[in-house]
């Protein structure tokens, strides 16, 4: 029989233990209480990340992973892994790679940020960095997201080791902004930013849609080219407001949104390069627009493959009705080329195509049927009759718009006029 010593012993042990294993209770109740206020406003939460430990401390950041048959728009994301990256290096003006130097796809990453203002000053900060590539059968999207400004060392400096897997980017509008912006940043954080090939896609848009849409945005292109249409967006013009909300109450719910807006961005980022690609690739099949094609032929003229930009230009004719302005635009741009090529016969009978229309139609190709006349045929009596026209049709708008500035182009015909007679007279 235990004695009452053991007894109140082993009774203490008992009341402690019962003691110990309320408070963890309350603990568990607690931390169950914690975790189901969470989800109403926690990053981790609303979008589930992950942590990474860097040599300036903690940052953190999300993948978002798609099937690349899984279609954005008109295209699926594995389509553009099947046009030639060349067409896009060569619009853009890309430098600095070998004859036998072939980038591919894998070799390319897609990026875009959401920044707190539109500046590119050191007040300035990128909140959001999205990376976007492919990997195996995966197109994979990564968001870095500044929890606060303390991490954004350890951010540029995931991203920078992130970028460096990658010989090129492809960005809208990145090596006007997004770029500066970054490197901006690295250099405050004392940080090296490797270099890389910039394939910037809004020079190439504006060649091709500039006068087709309403203006040249990524939303613009993504909805009237692409045909995507975007669920559960917040524009980015919102983004700097509802980042600095965040920062004060901590509710990462608004956020969500901005994430999405992110990862569009991204997406149209690659189907855009495909469109392009593609357009580059067969103009004649692709272009759908008389401006496309403009914009086609302009570029082919550039590498010097005329056979194409001419294909471009009478394409445009055959699309358009004769009269048209489009149509009159090509058929001038088609005699400028065949003047180039010294097909000077063929260029004179698109200039006496022209010669009804209205504008600078009437003196344009009346300019250039002189020149033709006085110097290639030597019909000196043509010459004299275009020239002749081409100034009474000047002074007509002098007389209208008394403002208009021709006095230079007058000076000039008279001259050409007088020379013609001097001809005439010693013939």
């Amino acid at each position: 029989m235990r004695s009452l010593r053991d007894r109140l012993k082993s009774y203490k042990q008992d009341q402690l233990r019962d003691e110990v294993a309320a408070t963890i209770e309350t603990f568990v109740q607690e931390d169950a209480a914690v975790a189901e206020r969470l989800p109403d406003h926690a990053l981790d939460h609303v979008m589930p990340g992950q942590e990474r430990e860097t040599p300036y401390g903690r940052c953190w950041y999300r993948d978002v992973r798609f099937d690349v048959l899984s279609a954005h728009g008109h295209y699926p994301l594995a389509r553009t892994r099947h046009v030639p990256v060349d067409g896009l290096l060569k619009v853009c003006k890309i430098k600095g790679l070998a004859d036998d130097d072939r980038l591919r796809w894998e070799d390319i990453c897609f990026f875009d940020t959401e920044t707190t203002g539109l500046g590119s000053g050191a007040g300035n900060f990128i909140f959001l960095f999205g990376i976007g590539w492919y990997e195996e059968d995966e197109f994979v999207v990564r968001q870095y997201f500044l929890r606060n400004y303390a991490e954004e060392r350890a951010v540029l400096w995931a991203l920078g080791e992130q970028l460096a897997t990658f010989r090129a980017m492809v960005s809208f509008n990145g090596k006007g902004f997004d770029w500066k912006l970054l490197e901006t940043r690295f250099t405050l954080a004392r940080l090296a930013l490797a270099p890389v090939l910039h394939i910037d896609l809004l020079p190439p848009a504006r060649r091709l849609w500039k006068k087709v849409l309403v203006n040249c945005k990524l939303t613009t292109l993504e909805q009237d080219v692409l045909g995507f249409a975007r669920v559960d967006d917040t524009p980015g013009s919102l983004a700097p407001e509802l980042y600095f909300a965040y920062q004060t109450d901590g509710d990462a719910r608004p956020l969500a949104g901005i994430c999405t807006h992110n990862v569009h961005d991204i997406l149209t980022l690659v189907t855009l390069s495909c469109h392009i690609g593609q357009m580059i690739a067969e103009p004649i099949a692709q272009a759908t627009h008389p401006q496309e094609l403009f914009g086609l032929s302009r570029w082919y003229e550039e590498w010097a493959q005329r056979d194409v930009t001419e294909a471009c230009l009478v394409q445009v004719t055959a699309m358009e009705r004769e009269e048209s302005q489009q149509a009159r635009e090509a058929v001038w741009q088609l005699s400028l080329l065949y003047k180039r090529q010294g097909r000077h016969h063929e260029a004179a009978l698109l200039w006496h195509d022209l010669l009804d229309g209205g504008g600078m139609w009437q003196t344009a190709p009346r300019i250039e049927l002189a020149k033709y006349y006085e110097h290639k045929v030597r019909e000196w009596e043509q010459a004299l009759v275009m020239t002749e026209e081409t100034i009474e049709l000047l002074q007509e708008r002098k007389l209208l718009l008394r403002s208009l500035p021709i006095d230079h182009e007058l000076t000039e015909l008279a001259r050409r006029r007088d020379r013609l007679l001097r001809k005439l007279a010693r013939e």
